[in-house]
């Protein structure tokens, strides 16, 4: 099912555990917002993207040891690989467009030096606009300071 036109509910639900990963109504529409809001404008900023990690159950969540108020449980998350450019190069753009007042529900953007970024909205709070780096390969575990421009 798209939930986007370039995003599949089957994609932000994908999961290499084999545990069940099925979102309940409201995390579906929270991801449908997170595509449209997010996803999608970065696609449109950045290229395509690769989602690594989008909707994680509880469950799910707990096996890969994620964070334990990850907003990937409630389906407001995405992890994302930039196709044609790095995290990094991509990380920029959007740094430049959040402050241009491009990505108003933007919760937060990290960028992890293995290559990833991860993307958040949020929904009941006003947006914080947060952009961070992870001085940690990957996961959950690192330092987050703010970001401040390319390394």
């Amino acid at each position: 099912m798209q939930i986007s036109p370039h995003f599949s509910l089957a994609e932000l639900t994908r999961t290499g555990t084999g545990l069940v990963n099925e979102p309940d109504e409201a995390a579906k529409r929270r991801l449908t917002l997170l595509c449209q809001e997010v996803l999608e404008p970065l696609r449109a900023l950045v290229g395509p993207l690769r989602v690594n990690s989008g909707y994680r159950s509880l469950e799910v969540n707990k096996a890969i040891k994620g964070a334990k108020r990850s907003q990937h449980m409630s389906g407001e998350a995405a992890d994302v690989v930039p196709v044609s450019m790095s995290a990094e190069q991509a990380m920029g753009l959007l740094a430049e467009a959040v402050k241009r007042g491009d990505f108003p529900t933007l919760g937060q953007a990290i960028v992890y030096a293995s290559g990833f970024l991860h993307v958040s909205i949020d929904v009941a709070d006003k947006p914080r606009q947060q952009l961070l780096r992870c001085l940690a390969d990957g996961g959950s575990n690192g330092e987050y300071v703010p970001y401040k421009g390319a390394k």
